[in-house]
C-alpha cells in the first residue's frame, strides 16, 4: 500500500436556468411590490483539480444530468469493502453501463440544448465519459496538463463509493466524506494523481483492495482505511438488509442511516431535534429510454409517514389545468406525530412560544384546524392576471376560517407584497386561493389524473399518502406569463411525479420520476 496525498475535490460551474424573483417582473394589479429581494451571489472556491477528482466530477454530472443505467453490475469488489462500516451515509455509482445503456444515455442528453454544447455532443459514438472529462477541463486550469486517453481511461475503474462519516476530530463538526474509485492499474493511477500533487495540505489517498481512497486529510484517509480493514460497510448488517430489500441497485444505490444523520445534524446546530427516529433509508437511479427514476424505501423506530392514503383521490380529481401540485393525507394526525418528536428539543419550543405569541395562533391546534385530514396546494398554468394558487383543505370550515384571518392580518402587517385572499367551501372543504373564480375552480372536480402527462410521471398513486406533481409546459406558461422566458432543457422536460405510501410496519416507500419529451 502507498500513501499519498490528493488536491482539493472538483469545483462544479453554475447551474443555468431561470433567476429568482425574475428580474423583469411586473406584479399584477392585485400584487403591490414593496421591494426585491436579490440574494448575494455566493463566492466560488477555488482548488485543484487531479484526476482522480475529474472522474468523481463526471459521475455527479452525470447523475445531474439525469444518465441512470441498471444492468447487471460486473464482477469484483464493490466500494463497500473498503469504506467503513460507521458510515451514516453512502453513495455508489457505475462508471461504465453497458453499450446499451450508453446509447440510450447520449440520445436522453442530446435532448437537452445546454448538455449537447456542453459536452460538444454529435452523435451516438461519442465516447460520454471523455465528453464529461473535457468539458470538466476547460473550466478548470489545474488539469491543463492532464490527457483523458494518457491519464485517466487507462487506469479508472468501473465504481465509485462515497462515504459520510461521523466527525473524528471534536474541532470538526460536520462529517467528513471518503472516496472509493476503482482502478485497474495502482501505478499508472499514481502517475496520473502526481501530476496534481503540488501542496503539502492537499488531502490524502491511498490503494487498497483495488481501489483508491481520497479523504480530506491524512488523519482522515488512516481513520477511515483502519476501520474499513476490521469492520467494512459492507458488513453492516443494517446497511446488508436494506440492500437485500432494495433489490437490483440500479447505476446509483444511495443509502442512509437516520440515526446517525441526525446526531451529525444535531451537533452542527442548537437544536437537537429527532423527526424521524432510528431508522434507515435505501434508494436506486434508474434510467428508461423516457424517464429517470428514483425508488426506495425508508424504515424507522416510529411513524413517520400518515397511514391514511387519500392523496391518490385528491390529486387525480384537481383541474385539469394544473401546472404543479402537492396533495398529502392524514395530515392532522402527521401534524401530532412531528408535534411530539420535535417537542423535545428546547430551542424549537421556544421558537413556538415565540411564534404562538406574535400570532395569537394556539399551536399545533389551530394546525390541524387549518390543514384538516388531507390537503393540496396546487397552481395554475394560466398566470395572465397573475400567479393562480390554491390550497384545498378537506377541514371544518368554520374552525379554519378563524385561523386564516390571523395568519392573513399577520401577512398584511409584516409583508411587502399584498396577495389576494380569495376563499370558497362547502360541507366538509376549503378552498384559499389568490383568485375567486379559481378558488370555486379547484373546489369542484377535476380530471387531471386522466392526462396524459400525469399517467407518464405517476403510472401508479393508489394507497398513496403523498402525490407531488409537475408539468414542466404549464411550469413554462407561468415563468412566461411572470416576464420570465423558459429555457430550452425545461422545454425539453415533459411532467416529474412523486409518490410516497406508508407500506405498514413502520415503513413506507417512495418513487420519483421525470419524464422527457
Amino acid at each position: 500500500m502507498s500513501d499519498q496525498n490528493t488536491p482539493p475535490g472538483p469545483q462544479f460551474p453554475g447551474q443555468g436556468g431561470a433567476q429568482y424573483p425574475p428580474q423583469n417582473f411586473a406584479p399584477y394589479e392585485q400584487v403591490q411590490m414593496g421591494g426585491t429581494w436579490q440574494p448575494e451571489a455566493p463566492k466560488p472556491k477555488r482548488g485543484k483539480l487531479i484526476p482522480i477528482v475529474a472522474a468523481l466530477a463526471m459521475v455527479l454530472v452525470v447523475a445531474g444530468g439525469g444518465i441512470f443505467a441498471y444492468g447487471k453490475l460486473n464482477g469484483g469488489k464493490q466500494p463497500d469493502t473498503v469504506l467503513p462500516g460507521t458510515a451514516i451515509g453512502y453513495l455508489r455509482v457505475d462508471l461504465n453501463p453497458s453499450a446499451g445503456q450508453k446509447l440510450a444515455a447520449l440520445r436522453f442528453l442530446m435532448k437537452f440544448p445546454s448538455a449537447k454544447d456542453k459536452l460538444k455532443l454529435t452523435g451516438d459514438k461519442d465516447d460520454l465519459r471523455q465528453k464529461i472529462f473535457e468539458a470538466i477541463k476547460a473550466d478548470d486550469d489545474d488539469l491543463k496538463d492532464v490527457d483523458y486517453a494518457k491519464d485517466v481511461e487507462p487506469w479508472l475503474g468501473d465504481r465509485v463509493g462515497i462515504a459520510a462519516l461521523p466527525a473524528t476530530e471534536a474541532k470538526k463538526k460536520e462529517p467528513s466524506l471518503v472516496f472509493a474509485v476503482q482502478v485497474k492499474d495502482e501505478k499508472t493511477a499514481t502517475q496520473a494523481m502526481e501530476k496534481g500533487v503540488k501542496e503539502p495540505d492537499d488531502p490524502a489517498y491511498a490503494f487498497t483492495g483495488g481501489y483508491m481512497v481520497v479523504a480530506e486529510t491524512q488523519a482522515e484517509l488512516d481513520s477511515a482505511m483502519a476501520a474499513a480493514k476490521t469492520s467494512p460497510l459492507a458488513e453492516n448488517t443494517q446497511y446488508q438488509a436494506d440492500l437485500e430489500k432494495l433489490g437490483e441497485p440500479g447505476f446509483a444505490t444511495l443509502w442512509a442511516d437516520f440515526a446517525g444523520l441526525t446526531k451529525a445534524v444535531g451537533s452542527m446546530g442548537p437544536a437537537k431535534v429527532d423527526p424521524i427516529g432510528n431508522g434507515s433509508m435505501a434508494a436506486a437511479l434508474r434510467f428508461d429510454a423516457q424517464y429517470v427514476e428514483l425508488k426506495g424505501f425508508v424504515r424507522s423506530d416510529q411513524e413517520i409517514v400518515a397511514k391514511a392514503a387519500d392523496a391518490s383521490e385528491l390529486v387525480t380529481k384537481l383541474p385539469d389545468t394544473t401546472a404543479a401540485a402537492i396533495s398529502v393525507s392524514g395530515v392532522d394526525s402527521t401534524i401530532d406525530t412531528a408535534w411530539k418528536s420535535l417537542g423535545k428539543s428546547g430551542e424549537f419550543g421556544d421558537l413556538v412560544q415565540g411564534f404562538a405569541e406574535q400570532t395569537g395562533l394556539k399551536l399545533p391546534d389551530d394546525l390541524k384546524a387549518l390543514f384538516g385530514k388531507n390537503l393540496s396546494l396546487v397552481v395554475d398554468k394560466d398566470a395572465s392576471a397573475g400567479p393562480k394558487i390554491a390550497a384545498r383543505l378537506e377541514t371544518d370550515p368554520a374552525k379554519a376560517e378563524p385561523v386564516i384571518a390571523k395568519l392573513t392580518t399577520l401577512l398584511q402587517q409584516e409583508s411587502p407584497v399584498q396577495v389576494p385572499i380569495e376563499t370558497a367551501k362547502d360541507g366538509d372543504t376549503l378552498v384559499v386561493s389568490t383568485d375567486k373564480e379559481y378558488a370555486a375552480k379547484v373546489l369542484e372536480s377535476g380530471n387531471l389524473g386522466a392526462s396524459e402527462s400525469f399517467k407518464a410521471a405517476l403510472p401508479d398513486v393508489s394507497g398513496a399518502t403523498g402525490i407531488a406533481y409537475v408539468d414542466f409546459d404549464g411550469v413554462s406558461s407561468v415563468m412566461e406569463a411572470m416576464g420570465e422566458k423558459a429555457n430550452a432543457d425545461l422545454k425539453a422536460l415533459r411532467s416529474a411525479g412523486m409518490v410516497a405510501r406508508n407500506t405498514g410496519n413502520f415503513e413506507g416507500e417512495f418513487t420519483l420520476r421525470v419524464v422527457a419529451k
